[in-house]
């Protein structure tokens, strides 16, 4: 083989490599849209991730829109990227909900454990009841039957 035909297998050959790379960008991203749609989903239903980050949320809802607009488009590489982006953001505002009942339900337990205390420290400073004496069971006398 001359170089000149050595160079255009090898050229030849890297095209086919880099389009077999890229065929996958030319799939609709339909199963990261639909993952990054059941995340942004599940966020939303979560009142406790709605109320403690709603900019999250928000962030999550937009990409996802813009995804799905890219996928329209055909623009799939921007799609997928956008719908992971979306996916996380979704993540982030569950884990936020998360954390914000672990606080509260932390509150909750501290708030029990101050009442027990006050409660053990109010009995401790009362001062000792006067022991009353418990007579004792009267004595049974055995009843012999009458003959």
């Amino acid at each position: 083989m001359n170089p000149s035909t050595t160079l255009r297998l090898g050229v030849a050959a890297a095209a086919l490599a880099a389009l077999a790379g890229c065929a996958t960008s030319r799939d609709a991203p339909t199963s990261q849209l639909a993952l990054a749609r059941s995340a942004v989903e599940r966020a939303a239903a979560a009142p406790a991730a709605v109320e403690s980050a709603p900019v999250e949320l928000q962030l999550a809802r937009d990409k996802l829109l813009r995804a799905e607009q890219a996928a329209g488009n055909r623009d799939y590489d921007y799609a997928r990227r956008l719908a992971a982006e979306a996916e996380v953001d979704a993540q982030v505002t569950e884990s936020r909900g998360a954390a914000l009942r672990s606080q509260e339900a932390l509150a909750k337990v501290r708030e029990g454990l101050r009442a027990l205390n006050d409660e053990i420290n109010r009995n401790a400073a009362a001062p000792a009841a006067v022991a009353v004496p418990v007579p004792p069971p009267p004595a049974v006398v055995p009843v012999r039957p009458v003959p």
